[in-house]
């Protein structure tokens, strides 16, 4: 065998490995993955304490491994491997039928679960007002017959018995059979986020509407535009970047409100419209209704037959904010998260007058944030 043969692969392995070094040391870097939806590490401090406590390397390695070339690439290859070696059902994000990237099953915790319950419930019952609690059910727990085999199991069935007896305050609406009736004619659920459609908003806020009795505003009366090209949270954390994107919709009833988002330290911000078309041009479009997640944003709609409703909530709230406007003049929506003044305060300067509790059942086992709730 000829010399040149022999060493062939040890110099395309140094050429490749001292390639990758050069392009980490020149190419440009970045502070944030629009593919993942986060911030990316930054530079870590070198110091002799941090070398002796072994934090230097760690976040070395977490530097090194945001910022690598080509890591993109690299993420969406090492989820097909997974995937085409028989190991979906172990991820995180499942790859499912009919392209749907799916989030896999939010381990149970059925203490925090049943703590924030009770957090929900007793401020309801302190402010003495109707209140409701809408959960938003996972995906995975709807379109089961797209999963892969082995996946794990979803818990929404014993959180919506559970919240049965633990409430008193409030009324538990499960809204399940609606959403499920819905999805057999259109899509409901995204297929690359976790969140409900345009669709699926407006049939959760229809089926709560009518179970109480109440009038709904027909779907015919609104102008819906479609824009594809929707790549969300599930599929920027899945490397599954071959999955076609999806379409946000945009319902338009005609209605102008007037929105104003406050967010600690800032000033509100004043619009004319739920709809912020500046996030449309992102791969994460969602934010386009009311800009997406900030502390305290209020909708006014002086011409809607009913009083003022406050919703706590997280981000599934904010796709069916447009629809509940058209019934209440002023919809307050308070993220929690963010909020740290008094709520019950807020209720009493607010004059609200009705309670609704919006979350997803994934979000009420693991957020702690309820104990912000006083």
């Amino acid at each position: 065998m000829k010399r040149w043969v022999r060493w062939l692969c040890p110099a395309v392995f140094a050429a490749a490995i001292f390639a990758g070094a050069a392009l980490l040391l020149l190419l440009p870097k970045r502070d944030l993955s629009e593919r993942e939806k986060r911030y990316l590490a930054e530079f870590p401090a070198l110091s002799w304490s941090a070398l002796e406590e072994g934090t230097f390397q760690s976040q070395w390695e977490t530097w090194l491994s945001d910022h690598f070339p080509g890591r993109d690439a690299f993420v969406g290859i090492n989820a097909y491997e997974m995937l085409l070696t028989g190991r979906n059902a172990l991820q995180d994000i499942y790859f499912a039928k009919e392209d749907y990237l799916i989030n896999a099953p939010t381990a149970l915790n059925l203490e925090l679960f049943t703590t924030t319950l009770q957090r929900f419930d007793n401020f309801a019952k302190n402010t003495g007002l109707p209140a409701s609690l809408v959960m938003v059910p996972a995906t995975g727990s709807m379109k089961e017959s797209l999963l892969p085999l082995g996946h794990g199991a979803y818990p929404d069935d014993t959180l919506f018995a559970v919240a049965g007896e633990t409430v008193s305050s409030m009324t538990v609406y499960d809204l399940r059979p609606q959403l499920a009736q819905a999805d057999r004619t259109r899509q409901v659920f995204y297929r690359t986020d976790h969140h409900l459609t345009a669709y699926g908003a407006y049939t959760l806020y229809a089926a709560w509407r009518e179970t109480q009795g109440r009038t709904v505003r027909p779907a015919e009366d609104y102008t819906v535009t479609a824009y594809p090209g929707f790549c969300g949270t599930t599929w920027s954390g899945s490397g599954y970047f071959l999955t076609p994107p999806d379409t946000v919709e945009l319902w338009d009833s005609g209605l102008t409100p007037t929105v104003t988002i406050t967010d600690g330290g800032k000033d509100p911000v004043v619009s004319d419209s739920f709809f912020f078309p500046s996030h449309l041009k992102e791969l994460d479009m969602y934010p386009v209704y009311l800009d997406g997640n900030h502390t305290l944003t209020k909708i006014e709609n002086p011409d809607a037959p009913d009083g003022t409703l406050l919703v706590i909530k997280d981000s599934y709230a904010h796709a069916v904010a447009p629809f509940l406007s058209e019934h209440y003049r002023t919809v307050y929506l308070l993220d929690l998260r963010y909020y740290r003044g008094n709520v019950t305060q807020l209720v009493q300067d607010y004059g609200v007058e009705e309670l609704l509790f919006l979350y997803g059942t994934s979000t009420l086992l693991t957020d702690t944030n309820s104990a912000w709730l006083f």
